[in-house]
């Protein structure tokens, strides 16, 4: 039988247990579908921690008729181990494919027991390097870890896969997949989050909080403090931390003004989207930002940082150098008093950009053809 004729067995074990679904899952899904639609024997089971069986959306996984395919396991690395030891047995479970993070000794377990699963890990972050001993020591354990684990590392992005390379993670190993968007999710009504809060006479911006320092808020913050009462703004920062978000704020302020305003996470992300003019992302530290993405989509242009992690080449891009509140103010003043009609020529050829290089489809046929490549270099092997 040819390795592409093979039954696919995946295991997708991931460390995810937010209130929200979100885009993760949802690609997650639409991936299962397209495996099945090559060939209905190809089979995908779902792996999270405990914690991730209150949340909605996996309640509603198991109602629609996942149940026999999904399983929860506790945080305790040995009876971790044992659990999944299991679950891929009984599964005969081909390619392990991990999402986040995962405890040392569960992973070193798994690769010395369990040596007919392929392990893709799907690596979304860059490798924090330090000048501290213990930094550098960190970082030398991990990468020794990456290169003796997993047989594939997934970068999510161009960057993070050059970051690895750089760090001594072996080249054949490593391989990058952009996110894909599942652009359906944001196809859904909406109602108009202006009037709704009263803003109709605000310039909203939006901003993703509950990585506080990690996504920039402290940034946002001290580029529009001094111009907020002038252009009417109302920084919009949407977190599930609230408490966190507010102390952080504090010490950055020493108060909370009143154009700042807080507002919970949720599944219908496309409101918060439609109702802002404008959406900020001066990340310090993340690898792929779907929200950049998902916000253009949805009509909001956005101002980036030069993080190389935010740089998907997008037409028009918006960017300024990472910590530099005066050139992101500049930025952001230039924006509002862009003309609408030159704000939506831009956002069109964005869009049209976005929807070309990141569909779904592609990401999952990408991924599917990586499952393949492992199958077939573990029959070489």
């Amino acid at each position: 039988m040819n390795v592409a004729e093979k039954n696919l067995i995946i295991c997708h074990l991931c460390d995810f247990a937010p209130p929200f679904a979100g885009n993760f899952m949802a690609s997650l899904v639409h991936l299962e579908a397209k495996l099945k639609s090559t060939n209905v024997n190809n089979k995908v089971i779902y792996v999270f921690y405990k914690e991730a069986n209150d949340r909605e959306w996996a309640r509603k996984m198991q109602n629609d008729g996942w149940d026999e395919n999904l399983y929860f396991i506790e945080h305790k690395s040995f009876q971790s181990f044992l659990r999944l030891r299991k679950i891929l047995k009984i599964n005969s479970v081909g390619i392990l494919h991990l999402h986040f993070g995962f405890p040392v000794i569960v992973l070193a377990l798994l690769k010395i027991f369990c040596s007919n699963v392929q392990i893709i890990f799907h690596y979304r972050m860059y490798i924090k390097t330090h000048s501290s001993l213990i930094d550098r020591i960190k970082k030398t354990v991990k990468v020794f870890l990456f290169n003796n684990i997993p047989d594939t590392i997934c970068a999510v992005s161009k960057a993070v896969f050059y970051d690895l390379i750089k760090l001594g993670v072996n080249k054949e190993k490593c391989r990058y997949i952009d996110n894909g968007i599942a652009f359906s999710r944001l196809d859904m009504e909406y109602e108009d989050g202006k009037v709704i809060y009263n803003l109709q006479d605000k310039k909203v911006i939006m901003i993703y909080g509950t990585f506080f320092y990690i996504k920039g808020v402290d940034i946002a913050i001290s580029a529009i403090k001094d111009i907020a009462d002038e252009y009417g703004i109302v920084l919009m920062i949407v977190c599930q931390n609230k408490d966190f978000v507010l102390e952080q704020i504090r010490k950055l302020i020493s108060h909370i003004p009143g154009w700042i305003f807080i507002v919970p996470s949720q599944e219908n992300i496309v409101f918060y989207y439609k109702m802002s003019d404008l959406y900020l992302t001066p990340s310090r530290g993340e690898a792929f930002s779907n929200n950049m993405l998902e916000s253009i989509y949805c009509g909001t242009p956005v101002i980036r940082s030069d993080n190389p992690g935010m740089d998907r080449g997008l037409p028009h891009d918006i960017k300024f150098p990472i910590n530099d509140v005066s050139s992101f103010r500049e930025c952001i003043i230039s924006i509002l008093n862009k003309p609408k009609d030159e704000k939506d020529i831009i956002l069109s050829e964005q869009k049209e950009y976005i929807v070309k290089k990141w569909n779904i489809d592609t990401w999952s046929d990408k991924i599917i053809n990586m499952y393949f490549q492992q199958m077939q270099q573990n029959k070489n092997n």
